[in-house]
């Protein structure tokens, strides 16, 4: 019996199904899923947003405007807006709006506000910055220092989820004695005064007290990323200068790292002190 002669159509149905594959079905396919670890960033990000952020935002712009109202005469319009600036202090606002805890937040703050003056005395009464109003140290740069500590919670907490799950301990060593070894040589000018040479005491102290490696090192890249940024507004804007005038030099960008692990360490240390008062 003969074959049957495929019909035109049919020879055009069966080529466009050898060219093209198989017809698509009716669904689309959907879009690949987030790696784990962003995924549950993005969700711990999510969960972070509630009623209480919108508080913190009015508390925030309250006292914005009390400081710019205060100090306007700092400020020169005659450049023109600060993007810059602008941008760094609308990201530490949502990111000090996110996932507000009194218990966890106000001993932070505490220590960071007694842990920047204590850092900006040092620096500006052995020389080694210097403000553009000549104060040693300015009283407004004061509150800068909880702000950003709070902030640099924050962003630790967000991106935890990437940090090293196991052998954290041989990013930190490595990492922190480079710090202090490049902190020490920075400061090496003042060493013969008693104020460098307690600095380097409580460097030591804070490093070998390590409770919780992997935590710490990642708030110390937490740090380290805003203070690249926070660094290099100061520096370029001639707001303060440091003795090797780079802009800005990089152990000083790093800084901002160690001293969150050093604000994490005078937390615990004041945690501890009010549990045995209230026992």
């Amino acid at each position: 019996m003969p074959r049957p002669v495929p019909t035109r159509k049919a020879q055009g149905a069966g080529l466009r199904s050898a060219r093209y594959g198989p017809p698509m079905s009716e669904h689309a396919p959907s879009p690949p899923a987030a790696p784990p670890r962003v995924a549950t960033m993005l969700a711990t990000l999510r969960r972070g947003y509630d009623r209480r952020s919108l508080v913190a935002l009015g508390v925030l712009v309250a006292v914005y405007t009390a400081v710019g109202v205060n100090w306007w005469h700092l400020l020169d319009w005659s450049r023109g807006m600060d993007w810059l600036l602008a941008g760094i202090w609308l990201f530490m606002t949502a990111v000090l709006c996110w996932d507000l805890k009194g218990a966890r937040d106000l001993p932070l703050v505490l220590v960071a506000a007694v842990g920047g003056l204590v850092i900006e005395g040092w620096g500006t009464q052995t020389r080694l910055w210097s403000y553009f109003t000549v104060e040693r140290p300015p009283v407004w740069i004061l509150p800068a220092w909880p702000v950003a500590a709070l902030a640099i919670d924050r962003i630790a907490r967000v991106i935890d989820p990437l940090g090293p799950r196991t052998g954290a301990r041989w990013l930190y060593w490595p990492m922190v004695t480079a710090f202090i070894a490049a902190m020490v040589a920075f400061l090496w000018p003042t060493i013969d005064l008693s104020m460098s040479r307690v600095v380097v005491v409580l460097m030591l102290g804070v490093a070998l007290t390590v409770r919780d490696h992997r935590q710490e090192v990642v708030l110390f890249v937490a740090g380290s990323l805003l203070g690249i940024f926070l660094e290099y507004w100061g520096t370029s804007r001639r707001c303060w200068t440091y003795y090797t005038a780079e802009i800005p030099p990089p152990v000083a960008v790093v800084a901002h790292g160690f001293a969150s692990v050093a604000f994490l360490r005078g937390t615990q240390l004041l945690q501890a002190i009010l549990r045995r008062v209230r026992a």
